[in-house]
């Protein structure tokens, strides 16, 4: 059985769901190195979420939640979907990935929407689903958000030395 480590998480393999054999035949792991079905994230033992594929490739990850019904989509909250976005972005940080994504795979849906914050896309969209990864590094997030606020201003020579900035976090990062 493997097990990753990813500070404060241990994320370890569940039991495989049979209703999940479609969501496995739609999935498209041509951009990825690596896929882990049914993962359980614990914190301090005690297990915190469930994601349903996790694919990664040498400096991105994505997590997956499916849901095999309508029905079962919306007795997920907005709430929930926020954390285990949250939970998605500490742990591709804690495993040292640059980049994550965390979206939601119905089962019956009719077509593309978002719920807290997250995609929600129809399984028969899935194989031809080319993952739009976002920064799990905080700081660049933050960076990115104050070089745009400062370009609407037309401050150019601030946002030129916020992107020297950038360059020198994200060599970091390498």
């Amino acid at each position: 059985m493997i097990e990753l480590s990813s500070e404060p998480y241990v994320l370890k393999p569940r039991t495989t769901p049979l209703t999940e054999a479609d969501f496995r035949l739609h999935l498209n792991i041509n951009w990825c190195r690596g896929v882990l079905f049914n993962v359980v994230a614990q914190k301090n033992a005690i297990a915190v979420v469930e994601y349903d594929a996790l694919l990664w490739s040498d400096d991105a990850i994505m997590f997956i939640e499916y849901k095999d019904s309508t029905a079962a989509y919306k007795d997920l909250t907005s709430r929930r979907i926020q954390q285990m976005n949250s939970f998605a972005k500490n742990i591709a940080r804690g495993l040292g990935y640059k980049s994550f994504v965390f979206i939601v795979v119905v089962k019956g849906l009719e077509e593309r929407t978002s719920k807290g914050g997250v995609e929600v896309m129809p399984l028969f969209l899935l194989g031809n689903y080319e993952p739009q990864f976002t920064s799990s590094i905080t700081e660049l997030e933050y960076l990115n958000k104050i070089m745009a606020k400062y370009a609407r201003e037309g401050k150019e020579d601030f946002v030129k030395d916020l992107e020297k900035l950038k360059k020198i976090f994200e060599m970091e990062q390498s």
